[in-house]
């Protein structure tokens, strides 16, 4: 895994821990202890990585960018964005001229 595996559609959590060289459970205790879980912790990640290229390529299609972020297709992208962001992408950028 590169590093920004989260970006790969099917990365688990068992691939990060080896990744990181500790156990599954250690990691789930992690984000346990966060009050967070896994999906929301990579979901979270991807979203970031897809704000940041939205602003440094406003010309890219939100549907090439949600693939570079390991997101399947653009209504899950639009479904998990506005998820974290309380935002479509489409609005968000528009709150960013």
């Amino acid at each position: 895994m590169h590093g920004k595996g989260y970006r790969m559609p099917d990365t688990n959590q068992e691939q990060v821990a080896e990744r990181i060289g500790i156990t599954p459970g250690a990691l789930s205790r992690y984000f346990h202890h966060k009050n967070q879980d896994f999906r929301s912790w990579r979901t979270s990640l991807r979203i970031e990585d897809a704000k940041r290229q939205i602003l440094e390529e406003p010309q890219t299609p939100f549907s090439v960018i949600c693939k570079r972020v390991g997101i399947s297709d653009r209504s899950n992208f639009s479904r998990q964005f506005k998820t974290v962001t309380g935002k479509t992408p489409g609005q968000w950028k528009n709150l960013q001229k």
